[in-house]
Formats: structure tokens, sequence, C-alpha cells
């Protein structure tokens, strides 16, 4: 077995936005936006525009390769490492050729599930490095996380 694993991969896979994307989001914010000025929630209003912009600034802008690497101590992506120790447990999830991913349920509070992308290697080989380190629970993307990347996210 070996003794450590890396690939590259994205971010996130990417969704190319059509014109009737942005127009969506521009009439859905600025039905939002009257309608919380015209009940005098300035603050929210003020709020949904600032979100608006942030949305659609994140929206064009390409996600970044990430080296990913496995060995004994923990996971790495990009410069973030994960030690095993912090980790509860794995599941590799591979829907489709294509759509491969490595969820870890984290033992911290604030971040429960961290989702890795997997290119490069088989799903097979990355369960068997990880069965040496941590337990493998089945487990899936929230429903939330799925239905943004459906909405382009």
């Amino acid at each position: 077995m070996e003794n450590k694993i890396s690939w590259e991969a994205l971010e996130y896979k990417r969704k190319e936005k059509t014109a009737d994307w942005y127009w969506a989001v521009a009439l859905i914010s600025l039905a939002i936006i009257i309608t919380s000025f015209m009940t005098h929630n300035f603050l929210f209003g003020i709020l949904i525009i600032i979100s608006t912009i942030i949305l659609v600034s994140f929206s064009v802008i390409a996600p970044k390769k990430v080296k990913v690497s496995m060995d004994q101590k923990g996971i790495t992506v990009g410069k973030e490492m994960y030690p095993f120790t912090t980790i509860d447990s794995f599941w590799v999830e591979s829907l489709d050729g294509e759509n491969q991913k490595i969820l870890l349920k984290s033992k911290k509070i604030i971040m429960p599930l961290i989702v890795i992308p997997l290119e490069e290697h088989h799903h097979l080989d990355i369960r068997d490095f990880l069965l040496q380190y941590l337990s493998e629970a089945e487990m899936h993307e929230p429903l939330s996380q799925k239905i943004m990347e459906k909405l382009g996210f």
C-alpha cells in the first residue's frame, strides 16, 4: 500500500451561467429589495444589495486547481491540513465516473462535513488507503448543497 497519494482537482465544478441566470438573480434581488424598502426594512435591503453584488462577483471567478494529498498524518487540501485525529469517519461517494467525492465527517462542530473532489485515482484505491486510518460510515452531501449545485452555485 502506498504511503502517500496525491492529485490535483478543481475547488468545485464550475457550471456555466447563462444570461437567464443573471436576469433571474437580478429580478429576484430587485423584488426583495423593493419589498424590504416598502416595509421600511432598509438594513435588510442593503444586505440584499451587498449579497447580490458578492454573488454575481463570485459567479464569474473560475475555480482554482488545488493539490490534494493524503499521508499517514492526514489529508491536505491546498494549504489546509485535516489530521486524521480530527476526522471521525469517511465515505467515498462515486455515483458516476465523473462526480466522485470524498466525504469526511469532522469532529469539529463548525465544519461537520468536508467534501473533497476526487480525480485521477480510482475511488477504491482511496477507500483502501483511508481504511488504514479511519472508519467508514455511509454519508451523503446535504440536500441544500445538492440544490445549490443544481442552481449553479
